[in-house]
């Protein structure tokens, strides 16, 4: 097993785990079975621009029937980012180095988003490893077109990230001194619902939730951030969907504004997996926006 540092119990906090070519940072469950019985284990992969942090209440509601490891990919959250940034292969292999490094011979994986896409590539190479797989917000291309489509949008978008991202994290500092005077000002719930109104259909209340998605986008490496949206138009994603021969769920959104509702149809087409389990008055993050809804179907299926 890799080197293993700063383990404690609390889901809350970061643990780092050593791979042969980084260091991985991740959140743990901390349930103990009554009886003493092991649980199957449950690997969670957010998305783009991202955290483990956007699994917080999956790890609160289902730690009694699964052991749950939520990963920062590298270049997310508390993860350093890669001296060459990876594409989906290559992280892939890193989600299948992180459960080597634990012990892990076989998992469920729930992927969210970008991180879906990464999941589906492990279900895909390494069927035996992954018990059943959950899809979630996780569109596709229907043909040639649009997939050059799809890929001139996610360059633009990438290339304006990695322009952007530098002022935004040198204007961060600032922020802590103008923070209380924009608060009083209400200035500071409009900064941060500028950056997240694409991906709620509802605004969710909690100040935090926010914040800490704001914290998570400027923390992203720019370079990887870059690398990763535009994998989305890989040729070889939709080669790996209709390869997938593990149980698979797949759960949409319909007010979902980052991955397209017709895109999710193509996914369960590819998948063969049937009609979508849709989230009605959601958007791009179930598992915050509706954690009832979700989290009592991904309970379902894992049951």
């Amino acid at each position: 097993m890799a080197g293993l540092n700063n383990h404690t119990n609390a889901s809350n906090d970061i643990h780092r785990i050593d791979l042969s070519n980084t260091t991985l940072a991740y959140r743990q469950s901390n349930h103990i079975p009554d009886k003493g019985e092991p649980m199957p284990p449950l690997i969670l992969i957010h998305g783009w621009g991202g955290s483990s942090r956007n699994w917080q209440y999956t790890i609160e509601r289902l730690a009694d029937m699964r052991l749950i490891y939520a990963l920062d990919l590298p270049g997310y959250g508390d993860s350093p980012p890669l001296e060459d940034p990876p594409n989906w292969d290559h992280m892939s292999q890193i989600v299948v180095d992180f459960a080597d490094a634990l012990g892990l011979k076989q998992f469920d994986l729930n992927g969210h988003s970008f991180g879906a896409g990464v999941s589906a590539y492990v279900a895909s190479r390494w069927s035996d490893r992954v018990r059943s797989l959950i899809l979630t917000c996780f569109s596709t291309y229907r043909n040639e077109l649009e997939r050059r489509v799809v890929e001139q949008f996610l360059r633009q978008m990438g290339l304006s990230v990695a322009m952007w991202q530098p002022w935004m994290a040198l204007w961060e500092p600032w922020m802590a001194l103008w923070q209380p005077w924009m608060v009083w000002m209400g200035g500071i719930s409009s900064m941060y619902q500028a950056l997240a109104w694409r991906f709620f259909h509802r605004m969710p209340s909690n100040e935090r939730l926010l914040q800490e998605g704001f914290e998570d986008f400027l923390r992203m490496d720019g370079r990887t951030a870059l690398v990763n949206a535009s994998s989305a138009s890989d040729p070889t994603l939709n080669a790996a969907l209709a390869d997938i021969r593990v149980p698979t769920m797949i759960v949409g959104t319909r007010q979902d504004m980052i991955m397209p509702p017709s895109g999710v149809e193509v996914v369960a087409q590819l998948v063969g997996q049937g009609q979508p389990a849709w989230i009605d008055q959601c958007g791009h993050l179930p598992m915050l926006e509706q954690p009832d809804q979700y989290h009592q179907l991904v309970r379902r299926f894992l049951q």
